[in-house]
């Protein structure tokens, strides 16, 4: 019974006293707990410094933009000449479909020539002027122009024209009183077109 007495009878302050160092001594524990862990926690990486760029890498950096803009370039290049030549590609098809003729062509108009020329000189002669195979070859040398002319073949006229030499082939000069030079005189051979292409240049006398 003394001794429950006694320790009924402690005084209140000392009680009180003890719970706050208890306190206290927790709150330190807890602090120190919550440093540790702390420093355990790893760093954020948006908190690192983000490192500079070396000149090397600069270097490296220039050197491939470099490189990109040279490959461009001859993309560009090999790019217009794939263009260019699909473009001459397709002109060539088209003059030799247009033109195809062209050689034939060339080949037949002496042959005409020869009829013509057979005509005229026979028809300067009054004995054969009328005679029958000299119609006969007249008709045949008509027959033969209608169907090159069928064909796209078109004779163009020379005399009295300004000399051409885009059309015209000049054999000679010839003094003229009539004409300034540079005039058309006369006619030795005519000239043809297959159809806007000169396949034949006239040949002619020039005024000089």
């Amino acid at each position: 019974m003394p001794a429950e007495s006694a320790r009924q009878k402690r005084p209140v302050g000392e009680s009180k006293v003890k719970s706050e160092a208890d306190q206290s001594q927790t709150n330190s524990a807890v602090s120190a707990g919550g440093a540790e862990e702390a420093q355990d926690k790893p760093v954020r990486s948006k908190d690192k410094a983000k490192p500079g760029r070396s000149p090397a890498d600069a270097r490296k950096i220039k050197e491939l933009e470099a490189s990109f803009k040279e490959l461009e370039d001859k993309y560009i290049r090999l790019r217009a000449e794939y263009d260019n030549h699909i473009k001459r590609t397709s002109k060539e098809k088209s003059e030799l479909i247009t033109y195809a003729g062209t050689q034939v062509f060339r080949l037949t108009l002496p042959i005409l020539d020869d009829l013509y020329r057979t005509v005229e000189h026979a028809r300067q002669d009054e004995t054969q002027k009328d005679d029958p195979i000299v119609q006969g070859v007249a008709l045949i040398a008509d027959k033969f122009a209608k169907v090159l002319e069928a064909e796209g073949i078109q004779v163009f006229s020379s005399v009295g024209e300004e000399f051409d030499p885009e059309l015209h082939e000049a054999l000679m000069t010839r003094p003229s009183n009539e004409q300034p030079a540079g005039i058309v005189l006369e006619e030795y051979e005519p000239g043809y077109k297959y159809r806007d292409k000169v396949i034949r240049h006239a040949k002619v006398v020039v005024s000089g």
